[in-house]
């Protein structure tokens, strides 16, 4: 299987930017929350997994080890899921289908039906790795069948995108070009592009490419370099002059293929792309060795050598290509040393094409043989069937007549049913509208109650305790002690006033985004109490509308307010992880916690707190134990978007 089935991405995962890594190391350093900890272990992780495996596979043990202890099922199932990916790159291919049998017990048990359909997606992906192309397709079919029904397009586009490439390393080449084409007619229609585009043309300019026909695959890699370029995918780029170095190199082509090649070498050596950097410096030491520049074909075979790369066919080539060069030159024991090992790496490569064929040919068998039982069932079922109708002859008009009264009664039926249903869907429907409005009446009602008191407390109150401040100040020549402490005691009144104030309406919302109001209100909260409050943020805040911004910073207010006044906490810790298509609100305390089964959620505050989650589609985990006590907010910012 390619490479490029491998690094299909999971779709409710998102790759965090390499860059905010030491940002996740400080977290792991400074929190003191396990459940913080343990996110933090887990992102690096998954951002950790194509640029150092063995760091990666530690991360996520250390985030498995701590939720277990948070007694936290699903977040236990992503880490199973993590090590199946991790798996599936290091080529542990049966511990990647253990740990994906268990992701799958925990997404069956909640009925996750998206992510059963990608259970069984990866569970293709690693099937056709190995060359069981049979179980391959079985599995990308069954996840196929999930995502048709749900309307899960996006997914369903990379499902026939795999089907295409099993269908194209079995040269079966007309199947695997009708897949890709149906991955490109999806994405046309959910209106998707970039890199995705690139991927899809890139594999049919494989499929050309495999068929000699290289005026066509050079069609399809110009196609896909757009794409990337648009996308400012390097990965793709480099591997597109790669293949299009290849196709020169394939018709001697030499000097042309050059400037192909050394782009992808510049691109795959930046961005440390070990395979394929591989297997494009044994091409530019075989293009260089053609030319009989022999210094320079050493130099890249050399460097090719010293990458160690997890490839057995790259190390092969770059072995014999090292074979070839010292035979060129006359170095006869050198030659011979490279030959053994080529001979090492082309035996064990031997041996997994011939497991992979034995399945290949396993699976044609079982084909032939159902094939050959299907035929002679449908010769039973004909002669089975010739008698039945000479018997039937005789009462064919009365059962004619049967027929018609009983499919006209079902046919009546069956459309009573349907306008009863479509019926009962529209007051659902008008339920649920109605829910809606008045919840967001509920809170545009809260808000501008907020905004009146706020200034009442401003205007009133305020002016009248400095009026006051003012009359006491003025007979301070008296020296006075008591009135001294009643002015200290004014300008204490006149602070919290004015954060009660700021905290009812915060100006910084109508200025600022939701990152900065919430840091504000963190160090007006740490001016006026105790508790020492950390504020931390993670990724550039998505385009939402102010009104969801104010119902985030409610929530996040809400339950630092519970931490201050219910929990005696001394430290709580509030993080914003802002990502592509997720915002994460996670607030931490280290008070006495709660038992979760005996809480009373009639409390105003609670109340509000499940209301405005509810209002921004969002889901809430909960956790809380003597150590302390820690939710979780996990909100989708398209479906914000669809409000």
């Amino acid at each position: 299987m390619k490479v490029k089935i491998s690094i299909i991405s999971f779709l409710f995962f998102t790759t965090i930017v390499f860059g905010q890594v030491d940002s996740l190391y400080n977290v792991i350093k400074v929190s003191k929350i396990d459940s913080v900890i343990a996110n933090s272990h887990y992102e690096l992780g998954w951002s950790l997994k194509f640029n150092d495996l063995q760091s990666a596979k530690a991360h996520t043990d250390s985030a498995l080890v701590i939720f277990k202890g948070l007694k936290s099922p699903k977040r236990i199932a992503l880490c199973h899921f993590q090590f199946s990916i991790l798996a599936r790159i290091s080529g542990n291919y049966k511990k990647a289908l253990a740990s994906l049998d268990k992701y799958q017990l925990y997404v069956e048990s909640v009925k996750d039906t998206n992510n059963i359909a990608f259970v069984f997606f990866e569970k293709g992906v690693v099937f056709a790795q190995i060359g069981d192309h049979k179980n391959g397709l079985i599995q990308f079919y069954k996840a196929l069948n999930i995502t048709e029904k749900s309307k899960n397009l996006s997914l369903s586009g990379s499902i026939y995108n795999s089907i295409g490439i099993i269908y194209s390393d079995i040269e079966r080449y007309p199947e695997a070009i009708k897949s890709f084409n149906k991955v490109i007619d999806l994405y046309k229609e959910i209106e998707i592009g970039g890199e995705n585009y690139g991927d899809v043309y890139l594999n049919l300019g494989d499929v050309y490419k495999l068929q000699k026909n290289y005026v066509k695959a050079q069609e399809y890699y110009n196609m896909s370099l757009r794409f990337y370029e648009e996308a400012e995918s390097e990965w793709g780029i480099s591997l597109v002059n790669m293949n299009l170095g290849l196709i020169l190199t394939e018709k001697k082509k030499f000097k042309e293929a050059i400037p192909f090649l050394n782009k992808a070498y510049k691109i795959q050596k930046a961005n440390d792309y070990k395979t394929d950097l591989a297997l494009t410096l044994s091409n530019l030491g075989k293009l260089h060795s053609e030319m009989k520049n022999y210094s320079k074909s050493e130099a890249f075979l050399n460097e090719g050598l010293a990458l160690k790369s997890d490839s057995k066919s790259s190390t092969r080539e770059l072995y014999f290509e090292m074979y070839r060069l010292n035979q060129k030159q006359s170095n006869y024991k050198q030659a011979l040393h490279y030959h053994k090992n080529h001979v090492i790496y082309k035996d064990s490569i031997f041996n997994e094409n011939n497991l992979k064929s034995i399945n290949f040919l396993k699976t044609q068998f079982e084909t032939e043989k159902k094939d050959k039982e299907i035929i002679q069932q449908q010769l039973e079922l004909e002669q089975k069937d010739k008698e039945i109708q000479k018997k039937k002859t005789q009462n064919n008009y009365m059962i004619g007549l049967t027929s018609f009264l009983l499919v006209a009664s079902i046919l009546t039926w069956f459309l009573f049913q349907q306008r009863q249903k479509r019926k009962n869907q529209e007051i659902v429907t008008l339920k649920i509208e109605h829910q809606i409005k008045s919840l967001e009446l509920l809170i545009e009602g809260e808000e501008k109650e907020r905004l009146r008191i706020a200034k009442e407390l401003h205007d009133g109150v305020n002016g009248d305790l400095s009026a006051i401040k003012y009359k006491l100040t003025s007979m301070q020549e008296m020296s006075n002690k008591i009135i001294n402490e009643a002015v200290e005691m004014i300008d204490k009144s006149c602070k919290q006033v004015r954060a009660i104030s700021h905290n009812l309406i915060p100006p910084s919302l109508d200025s600022f985004n939701i990152i900065e109001a919430t840091e504000t209100f963190c160090q007006n909260m740490n001016a006026i109490h105790a508790s020492n409050i950390n504020f931390h943020h993670i990724g550039e805040i998505p385009n939402i509308n102010k009104k969801d911004e104010i119902n985030i910073f409610r929530i996040i207010q809400e339950l630092v307010t519970n931490s201050i006044k219910h929990a005696d906490a001394t430290e709580i810790d509030v993080q914003l992880s802002c990502r592509e298509k997720q915002i994460q609100i996670t607030v931490e305390d280290n008070g006495k916690g709660f038992d979760k089964e005996s809480i009373e959620d009639n409390g105003i505050g609670l109340q509000n707190i499940n209301s405005r989650v509810d209002y921004l589609h969002a889901t809430m985990d909960l956790l809380s134990n003597n150590k302390g006590t820690s939710y979780t907010i996990e909100i989708d910012t398209i479906k914000l978007n669809d409000n």
